[in-house]
Parts: C-alpha cells; structure tokens; sequence
C-alpha cells in the first residue's frame, strides 16, 4: 500500500492505495472524487500538482505527456510537476493537490 496526501482547501487528507489502478479510480473508489473530463488523458480537468513525490509515480505515456505539456504552456503550470490522476499510477507514498 501508498499513502497518497491530498492539500485540498488548505486541508491535507491521506489514503492508502495499492498502485494497481490510475490515481483517479483508486482514489474514487474510496470517496474521493477528483475533478475529471474524459479519463483518457486527452482533455486535462484531472490535472493535479505533484508536491513531493513525483518518482513514485509510473511514467508518462505519450498521450499524457503531449496533454501535460499543453496545459502546462497554457496555464504556465510547472510541467516536471503536473500529472493527470487518470493516467498516472502510484508506485509509492506522495503529496499532491488538484489543480484547476
């Protein structure tokens, strides 16, 4: 199991996932519902911010990575800190908040 540590509303929550599905399903399936579009890795709405931790996540896939990249020149996000909960699988503990 992986402890993932949410700052949401100036709030730190933590769950325990076990890294076998993408951030987004292993968080929805304990309650927590992040903001999501098409879950694909096309649109972005499920981008969050990596606090600590970003080598405890799987790698970028090309999908993801040209979403990330976009979004990051868009909104002028740190794109070697940006992932997308609906690509992204957890390979160990890290801190993250949604971003909007």
């Amino acid at each position: 199991m992986h402890t993932v540590s949410i700052e949401i509303d100036n709030e730190l929550k933590q769950y325990q996932v076990k890294g076998e599905k993408s951030l987004y399903v292993e968080l929805e399936e304990q309650g927590l519902k992040l903001p999501h579009g098409c879950l694909a890795g096309a649109c972005g709405a499920c981008k969050v911010e990596i606090l600590e931790g970003i080598s405890n996540l799987s790698g970028l896939s090309p999908i993801e990575q040209d979403t990330v990249n976009a979004i990051c020149k868009e909104k002028n996000y740190n794109p070697n800190a940006t992932r997308l909960s609906c690509r992204a699988i957890v390979n160990g503990s890290i801190k993250l908040k949604p971003l909007k």
